[in-house]
């Protein structure tokens, strides 16, 4: 069974009384290792998509099944608990904790239900401390996100989403913010991860990232296809 499956995805809007489809009958599958890019010009449903597939979004129709999980059925609690553990997101937008250092901003993620997980606080530590280091960011530990450029936001949200070892990554323009030796640290972090395992779903604008992918998908209409010849 492949880590995400969607199938016959649809969410529709309605727009001065006329329905439309965001996202329309899109089927999608993405292994464990996978590493899945999705680009199209803005407008176009691709947040849409990645919104339902992380459970912010209900869908029209159709189904997101995640580790076995089917993402419309789970509880309140049980959500929370797949996007902690099992997904880790990468917003677009900025979503750093403006009263936490980037250190405790990263290591929160970890904190979270200690009553199912409570590792070492050493250990988290270090965890974050490698990740960030990874990203090169790790001068940044003690600074807080009002004191850290776009860019650097943007990689320290990247350390944050992997602190829990997801099992699926879901990146929203990781590249962004960033110059061309970031977008190359970056990138080599999010190929690392697919080697190691995770499924990474990225969604980009960046030609220069779909070298690191191995499949890509194209999206306009809300309709969803395959690139030949990446």
């Amino acid at each position: 069974m492949a880590l995400l499956a969607i199938t016959d995805l649809t969410k529709c809007f309605t727009r001065r009384d006329k329905p439309f489809d965001a996202v329309s009958h899109v089927n999608l599958m993405v292994d464990a290792g996978e590493f899945v890019a999705i680009v199209g010009r803005s407008g176009n449903g691709k947040s849409t998509l990645i919104n339902m597939i992380a459970g912010l979004v209900r869908p029209t129709s159709g189904s997101v099944t995640i580790d076995g999980n089917v993402v419309a059925d789970l509880s309140d609690r049980e959500l929370s608990l797949l996007r902690n553990r099992t997904i880790g997101f990468v917003t677009q937008s900025q979503t750093l904790l403006s009263n936490l250092t980037v250190l405790d901003n990263v290591i929160l993620p970890a904190t979270m239900f200690p009553e199912d997980k409570a590792p070492e606080p050493e250990q988290l530590i270090a965890r974050a401390e490698n990740l960030l280091k990874q990203l090169g960011v790790a001068e940044l530990m003690e600074s807080y996100p009002r004191e850290l450029s776009g860019g650097e936001m943007r990689r320290v949200s990247i350390a944050r989403a992997l602190m829990n070892s997801p099992k699926l990554l879901i990146a929203d323009e990781p590249t962004g913010d960033l110059d061309q030796e970031s977008t190359d640290i970056v990138m080599q972090l999010l190929r690392e991860q697919a080697d190691s395992g995770t499924a990474v779903l990225m969604v980009t604008h960046d030609p220069d990232a779909l070298r690191y992918a191995d499949n890509v998908y194209r999206m306009d209409a809300g309709v969803l296809t395959e690139q030949t010849g990446q």
